[in-house]
């Protein structure tokens, strides 16, 4: 049986691994103090892996789900496998990276230790290099050099790491340079390799038989050291050596909005920091923040930051306030054409979140074909797809519905919004919070049954629904981008679309050309300059 992964679905499994979630951190904190024969805080360790173990246990969750429902795969001869063998990530950038194939390889561990214990599962004893998986590109790795340059040399009060995602704009290297007193960037691109041997024994030691009624925590703790990454373990001395020699002198004030998920450079350097008194600031990147119902990048980002900033909203929490994100570079350029901004995911789920998951990924995808078959506009409309190896399925659905689409993601996002009369988008997530909160003509349509949202959320969303900002349908998205096309500004700059794309944007997407002055007000407050 098929599982559709609609919202229902997901709020299940995000409260099934809450509940886990805590056990599941104190047993790495276990293993690995046994394992070096040296005790962290439990801070420590969820800056080193809350990100990894928030994703294990989504792999070992759906994985249940899928023996539970008689979903998973059986082999060529019909029979469950009751023998695996397991090669451990080298590092988190490598485990997140391998979204595509580890679901198959989770499912497969699960099914052997069911049915044949944890004697069925052999783990790979090979020899690895974990290297600093956060090395730039030729563009970054000029500026990284030259933001390092023009700081003042001595070690700043705050050290601005992975402040954005994407090219670090030229804006942001001024602000560097009239900051440099205080301030200092560095996105820790320096290079290291560490050789190590994955310790077979002691992990095979560790794998654990689990009952059958046993609860998710209990089974994600039973084949723990089969997926732990080998920089947490048999590379963590050498690695910690390396990064602390590269960055011997510790800040104050450590900030980011994109370094702890995967750059275990950072989350080392964080965590050693922050036993030492260092204060973590965290910055939210992206969409979904603050609207879902449950959020886990939000959940582990804002318990583990002394300081937590958002796009818009606090809510109260003690270590949360608003500030605005760095401003995307959008320059004044002739209109040319309209966009439609996708999504995708791939087959495989590697996470739980509401958004598009298999089960309802076909909605969205019927949904697309169903707007460009709807559109009627003589203008262009360039069709940008997500990033990533998804498959052709979307853009088959788009082909079919009309043969002569246009696919094209060589523009820069930023300058596509600028050059784009109308930005529509088939999902609700981080590129329509930057069109609206840029003032950029949106349309964005989803599939409820994928979403779920906060109700103190929920009465702005029904207002860019009733100005038609909001679509719940592809079909109901093209016949207003229809009645809009002669004079999109008409609907755009009307009182009451201003009004609701306002007051929305106010809490969930806050963009402000004022960025520099409130971030400079917020850290030198903070830092007590």
């Amino acid at each position: 049986m098929t599982i559709v992964w609609n919202a229902q679905r997901v709020s299940e499994g995000l409260k099934e691994i809450d509940s886990a979630r805590p056990a599941v951190l104190a047993n790495v904190k276990s293993l690995l103090d046994e394992y070096h024969k040296a005790e962290k805080s439990p801070r420590y360790y969820d800056i080193l892996l809350g990100d990894w173990v928030e994703r294990y246990l989504h792999l070992i969750y759906v994985a249940i789900q899928q023996l539970a429902t008689g979903s998973a795969e059986r082999n060529q001869q019909g029979e469950i496998l009751k023998k695996v063998k397991v090669t451990a990530p080298t590092d988190t950038a490598e485990f997140f990276a391998s979204h595509q194939s580890l679901p198959e390889v989770v499912l497969a561990v699960l099914q052997s230790v069911t049915f044949g214990g944890a004697d069925s599962v052999d783990i790979s004893e090979s020899d690895v290099i974990v290297r600093n998986s956060s090395l730039p590109g030729r563009r970054d790795k000029i500026i990284s050099k030259l933001l390092r340059l023009i700081s003042v040399k001595r070690t700043p009060k705050i050290l601005f790491v992975k402040p954005f995602s994407g090219n670090l704009p030229n804006s942001w290297i001024s602000t560097m340079f009239s900051w440099r007193k205080w301030a200092s960037h560095d996105d820790l691109q320096f290079a290291y390799s560490v050789r190590a041997k994955v310790d077979s024994r002691w992990r095979s030691e560790k794998l654990l038989n689990f009952r059958t009624d046993a609860s998710l925590a209990e089974i994600a703790n039973s084949m723990l050291t089969a997926f732990l990454p080998v920089c947490a373990i048999e590379a963590f001395s050498g690695v910690r050596t390396k990064v602390n020699r590269a960055r011997p002198n510790r800040v104050g004030h450590l900030y980011s909005s994109q370094a702890l998920w995967a750059n275990f450079t950072f989350k080392l350097l964080a965590a050693e920091w922050c036993e030492l008194g260092t204060k973590l600031h965290y910055h939210q990147h992206g969409g979904w923040y603050g609207l879902d119902e449950s959020h886990v990048a939000e959940n582990y980002e804002s318990r583990v930051a002394d300081f937590y900033y958002t796009w818009g909203w606090s809510r109260g929490a003690s270590n949360t306030k608003p500030l605005s994100p760095v401003a995307i570079d959008l320059h004044p350029r002739e209109k040319t054409f309209d966009s439609l901004i996708c999504f995708d995911q791939p087959k495989q789920i590697y996470r739980l979140q509401y958004f598009p998951l298999p089960g309802t990924l076909q909605t969205m995808y019927e949904q697309t074909a169903e707007f460009v078959k709807t559109r009627e506009s003589s203008n262009q409309l360039k069709i940008r797809l997500f990033p990533g190896e998804f498959g052709k399925t979307q853009q088959k659905a788009i082909t079919d519905a009309t043969p002569k689409a246009i696919f094209d993601n060589s523009m820069p996002i930023a300058e596509q919004y600028s050059a784009s009369r109308l930005v529509i988008h088939n999902y609700v997530g981080t590129s329509w919070l930057e069109t609206l909160g840029n003032n950029i003509p949106t349309i964005c349509f989803y599939d409820v049954d994928a979403y779920r949202f906060r109700e103190d959320a929920k009465e702005l969303l029904e207002e860019l629904v009733r100005v038609k900002i909001l679509h719940l349908s592809g079909s109901s998205a093209a016949e207003h981008a229809n009645f809009i096309d002669n004079d999109i500004n008409l609907w755009w700059l009307s009182e009451e679309v201003q009004t609701a794309r306002k007051n929305f944007a106010k809490e969930f997407a806050n963009y402000s050309p004022e960025w520099k002055r409130t971030w400079q007000e917020n850290f030198q407050s903070m830092i007590g300059k």
